[in-house]
């Protein structure tokens, strides 16, 4: 049962990471919605992943960069913040989820989710240009919410026994 557990744990904190960014961002983006523009482009990305076509993917991708980029120069701090949280947050979703379900290893487990959401964070600021406060508060604040969750969860725990031989 505990190598179920060990093998469900990263899936499982990787899935909830990623719902838990798209669910944040969600509501940021119902506070601060997006220009029209960049939300038809947004539907037609996800239309052509969802069909499978790999070509029209590429294509809006194309079209999104420079609109997105432009749009991040003159957004809302508070639109900018509200991505940030979600970065945070869906990794603190996800790390709590893989802690939890990892019989042993808790901190590796929220670590391993937050190191996910970390390359996440450098390859959506690389694609688009990003401020640079976005991404050091980004990875600084998933390193030290998925940290803490494992670290609190470990903690008070006795450490496991070997059995004796």
């Amino acid at each position: 049962m505990k190598v179920i557990r060990f093998l469900i744990a990263p899936v499982a904190g990787i899935v909830a990471f990623m719902f838990g960014v798209m669910a944040l961002e969600a509501v940021g983006h119902a506070i601060y919605p997006p220009p029209a523009e960049i939300e038809a482009l947004s539907r037609a990305m996800g239309d052509a992943m969802a069909a499978g076509d790999t070509e029209r993917y590429r294509q809006v991708q194309e079209e999104m960069t420079p609109v997105l980029s432009a749009w991040l120069v003159d957004a809302p701090v508070g639109a900018l913040l509200a991505v940030v949280l979600a970065w945070i947050g869906g990794g603190l979703i996800g790390a709590l989820v893989a802690a939890v379900i990892a019989p042993a290893g808790k901190l590796w487990f929220a670590l391993l989710v937050g190191a996910f959401d970390v390359v996440g964070i450098v390859m959506v600021t690389a694609q688009f240009s990003h401020p640079t406060w976005m991404t050091v508060l980004g990875i600084g604040g998933t390193i030290s919410a998925t940290a803490g969750v494992g670290f609190l969860l470990t903690r008070g725990r006795p450490r496991p026994r070997p059995d004796p031989a």
